[in-house]
């Protein structure tokens, strides 16, 4: 997956993570270093590396101290919350686009000496504080982050409704020295957009048992005599945080209370909210609103003030509107105000009226913004599946008969006495095309850099109808470079077009379910693979569970490779396909009587998805035909055969676009969720999995239950689609800013001005070989670290260097809010019928890093990350299900060798052999049968050969008991023990989270 000089371009010489610095008014960076000359240093006490100064040559502080995302405040009139940093790495590039910090990444904190590792420890030595932060503006607290610690209230500042938090404090040895950093590693994620504070008290002590004391730089620069006045307010944030942490100190109530010896604050992400937004839309109507009337009257104050920087602009702002506020309320009579300051209030009051005075209009600019498409909304996509295709076209007309697929074949033989033979003549193979919007930078000709440079940006459209419609001039926020971020705080990216896309479809013949389709299964495919993983799976959950089985590509996935597809058999999308495909389908319905039951939604779906053929972005397989030429190179690949499916996925080089990526594909499946209950497979116009029930005596479309199944990637992704679906909190949301409570069904219906359309809850989730934390998963993975490990050493960034640390660390804080591991308890609190598995020794997604994280002869070894991989993932679930510790069965019903449950919600383990591929291994789910050149050696010795094909292994019995445990999740249980020959036991389950302590 990655290329061995990929992260060469990834990481110079350090990781910058400085910033600039402007006293804004006595020159640029003027006396850059605060001298300190001090003989009288005791240099036998160990000291932080802090060096809070960020105009000194060489500024040292922790990479999540809230300073990053306070200094760009002084640079210009724009500033948009996010970090800055003066490097050109994409690390430096991430920072200047990050709008907090990991909510799960550990943290390592550097000190210029040996540490004595039995005096550190959580909630003794070392604390993270939740802080309260009030708003900026109490009429609106949406409207702007407040990042900035010194208006915490000091007579109230601890936040004690904040979850105390559930770390470990490690000791660690990192840049040659020898237990010379404390490692911050939380067990849980923290609050998304939440201050905290960190402490390191002097009860801490060095190798030579002295307490530790602040560092030099951190006192000379709070205590001492400025030199340059531009740090005036970092001298009050050092005063402010030493003050706060000393306070905190005095409240434990404990004998002769420790001092501060290293205390700043750093804020959360809250990037979640994107992705949440574009799920449910109208949760954030009374936020953007705030924001809008936020960004006028920052709009205006620029105007007036053109000089000063974001930080003067505040200052000088917030007492002329927070009069202009106390008048528009009535609480003062504007007549009473002096001459001078009346004219100076007049704009914003004018500004007031139309925003936060005429919350009907902005509810109104909102809903219309929906309407338009400048607001994603989940709804149905326009949709075909072919059955009456052009004998020209490279589409098969009607089904596809699943025998003769090729992919099929060899497992067919292979399984004479199990699930595929009786399912492979029970089913038939759809294929079709569906329109989904996009949001990622899409390929021009044979350019294929906007794959790569690309990641979202701000919704332009959005701001342009808002303007328009409210007749108010203003601007959203931007960073000091002109980019639109696309973050917590503003959550609404701009489209850039849309794809239509393949899907399939997999359905039971009568014969297979007499009782018709009882349901739809959502599949999604892992990374590098494809939508032709969903075959074997789907071939048997359809027959098994009578179920149809859909599935489309991730994004920059694909058919490709010399079989075109990972199990090949299915057709590349072309535009010559899907046009012929929808002249027939909209003539067919153009010729029906005007009583023909045919619903106003396929009409609508099938007349835009023509209108789409002509002036569609993209048409085809999801990698736009772009393959990786070496070092993320986007190259135009001569064939189909030449595309490596997936490879240009994740993206070192531009943190942002591996995010995007990701976020892509979870609106991806939101969308499709959506669309289900419009299709139409088999081509008799009427939608498949919305028959006809009587409801209270009256005919009544009453869509399928949807379910999900995830693989791998295909889980990652699915974790956090299947915690916004089934998110209940998520479909009862206040309407634009008024207060009435609707569905998101009843959303979608009065939005659209549309009937009958539903959005699905997830009836039931399957994830299988997944996992959470990406950024550690990735460093802990036999299969994937070896490259991104070589790109780095290459470099001089080696495991065990504050470097290498603080690459993972900014990465992790980028990708938060789509990583699975802060959506996973959610998941486990709203989804009852879930099933979770796990092939014991996985060498792709690894089981867990906690208790061994992964040791290379190379590399040397990782440190622990217990948030990272599979049983991690199951404990926070098991957390959200109201479980104790995984392994006691009381939240997630455990299925091992050891104890074989039935009941639902199950976690399920398979073992693995001396060699994976005669047992359960990461690729059986989709893939169970694999080239015996791919497996190495069995003990010395060859391969049994199958009855098959020679030169081929498999693992289909797992395979077997894989399908059969989903199929009976998917039908609601209860779940059936496998075969023990089958099963594993994980020795690392109790240890998930640390729950054993």
């Amino acid at each position: 997956m990655f290329k061995k000089t990929l992260i060469s371009l990834a990481v110079a010489s350090s990781v910058g993570l400085t910033g600039c610095f402007d006293s804004g008014s006595t020159g640029a960076n003027a006396n850059p270093e605060y001298l300190i000359e001090d003989t009288t240093i005791d240099k036998s006490i160990v000291r932080p590396v802090y060096n809070p100064n960020p105009i000194a040559a060489e500024p040292q502080f922790p990479v999540n101290s809230d300073l990053l995302l306070l200094l760009g405040a002084t640079q210009s009139a724009n500033y948009d919350f996010t970090g800055l940093s003066s490097g050109s790495t994409p690390a430096d590039d991430a920072i200047n686009d990050l709008s907090g910090f990991s909510t799960s990444s550990p943290l390592t904190l550097n000190f210029d000496g040996s540490l004595n590792p039995q005096s550190v420890a959580a909630n003794a030595t070392v604390f993270l504080v939740p802080l309260k932060v009030p708003p900026l503006l109490e009429s609106a607290p949406n409207a702007l982050p407040n990042t900035n610690p010194s208006t915490i209230d000091p007579t109230d500042p601890f936040d004690t409704a904040v979850p105390t938090p559930n770390f470990r404090a490690d000791v660690v040895s990192v840049d040659g020295g020898q237990n010379n950093a404390i490692r911050i590693v939380p067990l849980t994620p923290l609050e998304p957009g939440q201050k905290y504070l960190v402490v390191i008290t002097n009860d801490v002590l060095g190798a030579n048992d002295k307490p530790i004391e602040r560092s030099v730089q951190d006192v000379a620069l709070a205590d001492g005599v400025l030199g340059n006045p531009a740090l005036e307010n970092v001298k009050n944030l050092l005063q402010r945080s030493d003050q706060l942490a000393n306070g905190f100190l005095a409240t434990l109530g404990v004998e002769n209370t420790p001092e501060s010896a290293l205390a700043y604050s750093f804020t959360t992400n809250d990037d979640g909210k994107v992705l949440q937004a574009m799920f449910s839309p109208t949760v954030f109507g009374a936020a953007l609103g705030e924001k809008i009337t936020a960004a006028a009257l920052l709009e205006q104050g620029k105007a007036d003030f053109p000089t000063l920087n974001f930080s003067e602009l505040s200052e000088e702002l917030l007492p002329i509107i927070g009069t202009a506020i106390e008048v528009a309320e009535g609480n003062v009579a504007i007549g009473d105000l002096p001459a001078e300051d009346q004219a100076q209030i007049a704009p914003y009051l004018e500004i007031l009226g139309a925003t936060l005075g005429a919350p009907g209009d902005i509810s109104a600019a909102i809903t219309a913004a929906v309407q338009s498409g400048a607001i994603h909304l989940p709804q149905p996509r326009p949709n075909i599946f072919f059955n009456d295709s052009d004998p020209e076209n490279a589409i098969p007309d009607g089904p596809i008969d699943v025998t003769d697929l090729p992919g099929v074949g060899p497992l067919a033989l292979a399984d004479s006495d199990g699930k595929v033979v009786p399912a492979s003549g029970q089913v038939e193979v759809y294929q079709g095309a569906i329109r989904l919007p996009y949001f990622q930078g899409i390929p021009e000709g044979e350019d294929g850099s906007a794959i790569v440079d690309s990641n979202w940006t701000g919704n332009e459209t959005l701001e342009e109808e808002l303007n328009e419609s409210l007749n108010v001039s203003f601007s959203f926020l931007r960073d000091l470079d002109g980019t639109f971020n696309v973050n917590g705080y503003f959550p609404f990216p701009q489209q850039t077009g849309n794809v239509t896309v393949p899907i399939i479809a997999i359905k039971p013949t009568p014969a297979a379910c007499a009782g018709g389709v009882e349901g739809v299964t959502i599949f999604q495919h892992g990374i590098t693979g494809d939508r032709s993983q969903a075959l074997l799976a789907g071939i048997s959950l359809a027959q098994e569970a009578c179920q149809a089985v859909i599935a489309i590509d991730q994004p920059l996935h694909g058919l490709g490779g010399s079989t075109v597809g990972s199990i090949p058999g299915l057709s590349p999308l072309t535009e010559t396909a899907l046009t012929a495909a929808v002249v027939e389908r909209t003539t067919a319905i153009a010729n029906l009587p005007p009583e023909a039951p045919l619903t106003p939604q396929q009409r609508e779906q099938l007349t835009r998805l023509a209108a789409g053929t002509t002036v569609e972005t993209s048409i085809g397989e999801r990698h736009f035909g772009f393959t990786d030429g070496g070092t993320l190179e986007p190259v135009v690949a001569d064939a189909i055969t030449d595309v490596e499916s997936g490879s240009l996925f994740i993206n070192p080089l531009n943190m942002m676009n591996s995010r995007d990526n990701l976020r892509q594909g979870v609106i991806d499946l939101i969308n499709l969720a959506a669309s289900v209950q419009t299709f139409d497979v088999d081509g008799d116009l009427q939608p498949d999995f919305a028959p006809v029930q009587l409801v209270e005596g009256e005919p009544t479309r009453v869509p399928l239950p949807v379910s999900f199944v995830g693989h791998s990637l295909g889980g990652i992704s699915g974790t956090v689609f299947a915690s916004l679906v089934n998110g209940q909190e998520l479909f009862t949301v206040p309407v634009g800013m008024g207060t009435a409570e609707v569905t998101l069904s009843e959303a979608l219906n009065s939005t659209l001005g549309a009937q009958g359309i539903s959005y699905p809850s997830l009836a039931s989730v399957s994830l299988h070989d997944t996992g959470g934390q990406l950024t550690r998963l990735i460093d802990n993975s036999p299969a994937f670290s070896g490259d991104i490990l070589t790109g780095l050493s290459n470099l001089g960034v080696l495991r065990g260097s504050s470097r290498f640390e603080s690459f993972f660390y900014v990465f992790q804080s980028i990708i938060d809010g789509t990583d699975p591991i802060n959506y996973a308890q959610s998941l486990g609190n709203s989804t009852t019928n879930l099933l979770i598995t796990e092939v014991v020794g996985d060498q792709v997604v690894p089981n867990e890093a906690n208790v061994n994280p992964l040791l290379s002869d190379t590399f040397g070894q990782a440190f622990s990350a217990p948030l990272a991989g599979t049983e991690p993932l199951m404990a926070l679930i098991d957390l959200g299900a109201s479980g104790g510790t995984l392994a006691d069965g009381s939240g997630l019903n455990i299925i091992d060798s050891n104890n074989a449950g039935t009941a639902l919600p199950a976690a399920v383990f398979f073992g693995k052999n001396a060699n994976p591929c005669l047992s359960a291994n990461h690729s059986t789910y989709v893939a169970p049968v694999l080239p015996e050149s791919a497996c190495g050696p069995l003990n010395g010795s060859v391969y049994p050969t199958g009855p098959f094909a020679d030169g081929f292994v498999n693992s289909i019995d797992s395979f077997d008991a894989m399908q059969a445990i989903t199929a009976e999740a998917i039908g609601g249980g209860p779940l059936t023990s496998p075969a023990a020959e089958l099963l594993g036991a994980s020795e690392t389950l109790p240890n998930a989270l640390d729950q054993d302590e």
